[in-house]
């Protein structure tokens, strides 16, 4: 139980910490004064702390975290039926870390990776049954490096490697639905690719 004495000594540090306070909050509201955004701001001039933004029924819309004025931390943007869109961390207002996307029921439909503001390793893909849909190496927020595509039933189609972008090259594979290799392809720098090989016909050669 607190004492008389205790509870003084309490009520003076919160008065201290009270007017001594270097933030405070602050809400912006619409012309219905609905809350439409909430945050904490330094009297020096930038947001310092929690930041919340809202639809006008009061639902979040985002959540996230401010250092002397710039984004640091997890930062959440919400659907208006509530489910959360995306998921994504900044250190010093850039992007790192892990980057989640997903669909309005609640599905993951993209994971992703952000070093120093670039996306980079593996980005994989799903749709809104949580199948996978693809799976990419990403450098400097391009596709550069191997990939998988794949079948509904989870089966791998397509397998290969993209160079600078969108753009297969070297060996191309293509699988059915039953996993079985259909045919082999060859890639140029130019992404042009010939059929080299089928499971039908074997070895092909190129017609150029």
């Amino acid at each position: 139980m607190i004492n008389i004495n205790q509870l003084c000594i309490l009520l003076v540090i919160t008065f201290f910490f009270g007017a001594c306070s270097e933030t405070k909050w602050v809400e912006i509201k619409d012309d219905n004064s609905n809350v439409i955004e909430k945050y904490m701001f330094h009297k020096k001039g930038f947001k310092d702390g929690s930041f919340e933004a809202f639809y006008p029924d009061g639902k979040p819309k985002e959540i996230s975290f401010y250092k002397q004025g710039k984004l640091d931390g997890q930062r959440q943007l919400f659907f208006e039926n509530g489910k959360i869109e995306i998921e994504e961390y900044y250190k010093n207002d850039v992007l790192v870390g892990e980057y989640k996307n997903y669909s309005e029921n609640g599905q993951l439909i993209l994971l992703a990776h952000y070093v120093d503001g670039t996306m980079e390793g593996l980005l994989t893909k799903y749709d809104e049954k949580g199948n996978k849909v693809e799976e990419v190496t990403m450098k400097g927020n391009q596709e550069n490096g191997p990939f998988r595509e794949y079948h509904s039933n989870g089966q791998l189609h397509w397998e290969g490697t993209y160079l600078n972008g969108d753009n297969e090259f070297g060996e191309l594979k293509e699988y059915n639905e039953d996993g079985e290799l259909l045919k082999k392809m060859n890639c140029d720098s130019l992404a042009v690719c010939r059929t080299v090989w089928t499971k039908d016909k074997g070895v092909v050669i190129p017609k150029y």
